[in-house]
């Protein structure tokens, strides 16, 4: 059991009076991570109340009109005219706020707050000018006032500025202007939506709008430090009972303040997001002095989320201030001391400006494990430090960062010594997942080191054989720190053999993985891409237009038209089979082509099925070169055969459908343009090399592909097959549309519809082609002759067959494929 050591009596207070040494570089502006946060949160506010606006506005036009409820008796109570109170609120809050910093010499925080209000001014404007411009008309509308007859959108520019202002400025908040501002503020916002001068949520958009100005402002310029720096630094540490006679900084990677070092000082990398300071007293003893620094609590604070929410071995903590953080330090230092474990202790605890202070003792001179040469790494060493893990252990302490780093071996007078540090981590009574975390961060650190046969030989002295056999299904990427990984060539190949070699030893062991994420890269893939299928089909799927087509529509047909649709899949399933380099069954490409329907609402036409098909011969072990070789060859055989069928159906048709298409003037021209263009790109040299530089790599990735099918004619047939049915289906479709609707045109005209719609629909990168291709096919479909208000039926029911209701289809075959593997 080690001693616990008590700190130092205070020193005499004649210290005072003697000049300390401090080697420092105070930063006089620091960047907030708070401020980033804040504007990241109001840029969320406004989408969502633009949200609400369209689609719940009776609701928020129901709170209107309660509040406006108060503007008679407000009216009566009101003794200073609206414009009178919107004037005072325009010139009082700068001139009070503007002439408080000039007196206490604040000229860079006033001129921040300048830029706040001029980019809050800025903003709103260009919001107004977007909204009147493009904006949808039910957001116009939820956003804008009723006077003499007009609506005007009314999002008080003065509303941004003064917020924008009154934010920036707003460290420290105890200014008394800033406060007064504040309150005349809320003052004119209330009784200006009361007298209906704006619109509820207008008003909250302007407000929104200006704190995310004033939070930019201040994230840009920068806010005035209140650490502790110099003679606030030195005071708090003689609060904690020392008297110091040097404080010397030390130089830390990644904290740009100060190029100063300390080589007698070991840094452990566990406070490399903040200050740490070797102290020498007058006594003559030296102490480490770690500063925990308010304005990066934030950082913490979300990297400790981020965790809790990936890993299942962290347990979650309630802290949410700068000093429970220093308390919760000083609890695990104690508690791993008690258990025996060798790290340096925590002495004290103080507070100064906006900085904890956390004085203990100085890490004896020593090197990392990671740095040890490995002539020196003896069985000794690695059971002394497993010793040193069990101890925590049995105290139900977990680590919870394992890394060679985390072990420092003593050097000259200290050699023989060895610590376990960066416990800040850490947690008491931890579940048994956590410490078997730790017992695979520990194998896994000493395979970097000396490879996974001695350091699987090693947990076998000294664990259990319980406790070998859990390391199997944790010896995954996510279990291992980074800071481990990076002293591996090959992280996962390491980690296989480690399964591998605990296999052998114990045949019975269980090494399949265990789920140890609670949050992995594909689930956030997976909210990502539902929450733009969902903004996706909020803002372009009118429900009531599509009812009334569907209603007008002989439900025959269109029945018919989503089933022919369906059968398009079959035909891209064979094509991407018949392509596929390796064996796939049909019916799970079925499967992964129906998922891409759902993933097309993330991406433009034709890139989701693109990249479902990349994933799958990914995951079969085709290298992505050759994988994305046989997509490419897929995507451009698709577009050659997409012309040749054209051909083809003209003939089909039949002469007198041939006869009947006329060739009209406007055609003549639309030709003779495309002819100019391709022509003006061939002529001149810089875009005749522009279109080879993009051709030529397509060429090269398709060619060795093209050649290889040309000498399997089945698969090659088979293949184009699959494209002339997939291009089939959707003209059928678009065919049986219009006949739902008893427009009996030719197919050649459905052909052409569909591949205009198409083409425009991957030329335009919106998710799905939405917008594009409607567009474009109603426009076709008036070009030949149809009413403007069929063929907008026309469109949104063959739409609705081949896109909309494949989204929810598409997201049940997106679950199914991932459960079997091939996603």
């Amino acid at each position: 059991m080690t001693a616990e050591p008590t700190p130092p009596p205070p020193e005499t207070p004649s210290a005072e009076t003697i000049r300390v040494g401090i080697k420092d570089s105070p930063a006089s502006t620091v960047r907030n991570t708070a401020d980033l946060v804040g504007i990241i949160a109001h840029v969320v506010g406004i989408a969502l109340i633009c949200l609400l606006v369209i689609y719940a506005h009776n609701t928020t036009e129901g709170m209107a009109a309660d509040v406006r409820a108060f503007a008679g008796l407000l009216q009566r109570i009101l003794f200073v005219p609206v414009t009178v109170l919107d004037a005072a609120v325009i010139l009082v809050p700068p001139l009070a706020v503007g002439i408080d910093l000039l007196v206490r010499r604040y000229a860079m925080t006033l001129l921040q707050g300048l830029v706040g209000a001029v980019g809050g001014i800025i903003i709103n404007v260009t919001l107004v000018f977007l909204l009147k411009e493009i904006g949808p008309q039910s957001l116009v509308t939820g956003l804008s006032i009723g006077k003499q007859g007009t609506l005007i959108v009314t999002i008080p520019a003065y509303v941004s500025a003064i917020t924008a202002l009154l934010t920036a400025v707003a460290s420290p908040a105890r200014r008394k202007s800033v406060t007064w501002s504040w309150n005349l503020m809320w003052v004119a916002v209330v009784v200006s939506v009361i007298t209906t001068s704006a619109s509820l949520p207008g008003m909250a958009i302007a407000l929104l709008v200006g704190r995310a100005c004033g939070y930019g402002a201040r994230y840009a310029v920068g806010i005035p430090s209140q650490r502790a720096y110099g003679l606030a630094l030195l005071d708090g540490i003689r609060r904690a009972g020392f008297a110091p006679l040097t404080i010397d900084r030390v130089a830390q990677a990644g904290v740009p303040e100060t190029q100063m070092t300390n080589p007698g000082v070991q840094t452990p990398q566990f406070f490399a997001d903040h200050r740490l300071y070797a102290m020498k007293t007058l006594t003559g003893k030296e102490y480490n002095v770690i500063v925990l620094d308010g304005d990066r609590q934030m950082m913490g604070t979300i990297v400790r989320v981020w965790t809790y929410l990936r890993s299942r071995g962290v347990e979650g903590r309630n802290i949410v201030s700068l000093r429970q953080t220093a308390e919760r330090s000083a609890l695990l230092s104690y508690a791993v001391r008690s258990a025996g474990v060798s790290t340096p202790a925590v002495l004290a605890i103080a507070e100064a400006e906006d900085s904890m202070l956390i004085v203990r003792e100085a890490t004896r001179p020593s090197i990392s494990f990671a740095n040890i040469p490995d002539t020196d790494i003896t069985d000794d060493l690695i059971d002394a430090m497993w010793a040193e893990l069990g101890k925590a252990h049995h105290c139900s302490i977990a680590h919870g960062n394992l890394t060679p780093d985390a072990f420092r071996i003593g050097v000259g007078p200290e050699e023989g010594s060895l610590w376990v540090v960066g416990w800040e981590g850490g947690d008491v009574a931890s579940s048994e997942l956590a410490l078997r975390l730790d017992r695979t961060q520990m194998v896994s650190l000493l395979a970097a080191r000396v490879g996974p046969m001695r350091a699987l030989d090693s947990a076998n002295r000294v664990l259990s054989s319980d406790e070998v056999a859990a390391l199997g299904p944790l010896l995954q990427i996510p279990a291992v720190p980074k800071a481990t990984r990076v002293h591996m060539e090959k992280p996962k190949e390491v980690l296989a053999e480690l399964r591998a070699e605990l296999a052998k030893v114990m045949p019975e062991a269980q090494i399949q993985p265990e789920k140890i994420t609670r949050l992995s890269a594909r689930t956030v893939f997976m909210v990502v891409l539902v929450a733009v299928a969902i903004i996706a089909v909020l803002a372009t799927f009118n429900l009531s237009e599509v009812v009334e087509a569907v209603g007008k529509s002989d439900w025959r047909w269109a029945v018919a038209a989503f089933v022919v649709g369906m059968v398009g899949f079959v035909g891209a399933s064979l094509t991407f089979t018949a392509f596929s380099p390796v064996k796939l069954s049909l019916w799970r490409t079925y499967v992964c082509q129906l998922a891409a329907s759902f993933v097309a609402v993330a991406a433009p036409a034709g890139l989701g099925p693109a990249a479902v098909n990349l994933r799958v011969l990914n995951k079969r072990g085709v290298p992505t070169p050759l994988a994305a070789a046989t997509v490419a060859l897929t995507q451009v055989a698709t577009g050659v055969v997409t012309i040749v069928v054209l051909v083809i159906v003209t003939v089909i048709t039949g002469s007198t459908q041939l006869t009947s298409f006329e060739v009209t003037p406007a055609m003549l021209v639309v030709i003779g343009i495309v002819a100019a263009a391709v022509g003006a790109v061939f002529i001149y040299p810089r875009t005749r090399r522009w279109a080879i530089a993009r051709v030529t790599p397509m060429l090269e990735q398709t060619w060795p592909r093209l050649v290889e099918l040309l000498s399997n004619p089945w698969r090659l047939a088979l293949g184009l097959g699959g494209i002339v049915i997939l291009i089939a289906s959707y003209v059928t479709a678009m065919y049986w549309s219009m006949l739902a609707f008893g427009q009996d045109q030719s197919y050649l005209a459905a052909g052409v519809v569909y591949l205009l719609g198409n083409s425009a629909g991957a030329f335009l990168p919106t998710p799905g082609g939405v917008g594009a291709i409607e567009v474009t096919e109603s426009g076709a479909l008036v070009a030949i002759g149809l009413n403007a208000g069929v063929a907008a039926s026309i469109v949104l029911l063959f739409r609705l067959v081949t896109y909309w209701i494949r989204i929810p289809l598409g997201w049940v075959a997106y679950r199914y494929a991932h459960h079997i593997g091939e996603l």
